[in-house]
């Protein structure tokens, strides 16, 4: 009877652990966090720099780093952007086309 007891009262104290998360599960979720948590800081500062906020600290060669990603970038914008107005004309000198041969 005592042994029944027993492995009752150990089972029920292995059930109250299967709750909890292990020490390495915990210390690996918190080196997960830490890790995380410096690649935002560094993604934050990075956005910052490219939005001209946190340039203080930067030299002559990382500013030129930075100006050459925001040149390569602008360019992409302005490239986009062209494109959208030669569809807009396209599409705008289609309907003037329709316009005109609806009206003959």
């Amino acid at each position: 009877m005592q042994q029944v007891i027993e492995r009752h009262n150990l089972h029920s104290e292995n059930l109250g652990k299967m709750d909890q998360p292990s020490l390495e599960l915990q210390l690996e979720n918190s080196t997960s966090y830490t890790m995380s948590s410096n690649e935002i800081e560094e993604k934050t500062l990075e956005l910052r720099k490219i939005k001209g906020e946190e340039l203080h600290g930067m030299d002559i060669e990382e500013l030129q780093k930075l100006e050459k990603v925001l040149e390569v970038g602008l360019s992409r914008v302005l490239e986009t952007k062209g494109e959208r107005f030669l569809d807009e004309i396209t599409v705008l000198q289609r309907k003037g086309a329709q316009l005109m041969a609806e009206n003959q």
